[in-house]
């Protein structure tokens, strides 16, 4: 707990909201964007980042980030086979994204009980415009270029989140 005592002045109200800003800001998960399904736009609302080995150079982390409209634990973003059942029984809708250490998207699945095969894999059409990206946080948006044709005949998709998370280690 941070306790500050802040002397009676004109300038009190800005030096204790600033404060709060920044104090509020430090360490947490926010996010706001929308995966639309067949043209149903489904609120993500909820964040989470962790590293794991990188797959183009295994020397460095690539960053897995998790997109969902229900909470998550750190054991679920890190089980894909349970994101994606929970998926599959409409239970849970999600876009997770792979960024390497070069700031590029190298895989994604989107998750979705519409889909008889969930989409995922790479593309030049998935987009990461990042504002941080350092061995603590990552912020950025993340976006489709335009609907994506879903596989297998599926219906189309889109995507489009701002976002700021702190990364959890490798395990």
């Amino acid at each position: 707990m941070v306790v500050l005592v802040v002397m009676i002045s004109k300038y009190s109200p800005l030096v204790l909201g600033f404060m709060f800003v920044l104090f509020s800001a430090a360490g947490q998960a926010e996010c706001k964007g929308q995966l639309t399904v067949g043209g149903k736009a489904i609120p993500l609302t909820n964040v989470s980042a962790h590293f794991e080995k990188g797959f183009f150079d295994e020397s460095k982390n690539d960053t897995v980030v998790i997109f969902s409209d229900q909470p998550l634990t750190d054991a679920q973003t890190r089980d894909r086979f349970a994101l994606s059942s929970q998926a599959e029984k409409g239970k849970l809708h999600f876009v997770q994204v792979v960024i390497s250490a070069k700031g590029q998207i190298v895989n994604v699945s989107v998750g979705h009980d519409a889909f008889k095969f969930a989409p995922g894999g790479g593309s030049t059409e998935h987009k990461f415009t990042s504002k941080v990206m350092d061995a603590k946080t990552i912020a950025g948006k993340v976006f489709t270029a335009g609907p994506q044709k879903g596989p297998m005949s599926g219906p189309s998709y889109e995507y489009n989140i701002e976002f700021s998370a702190p990364i959890q280690p490798r395990r």
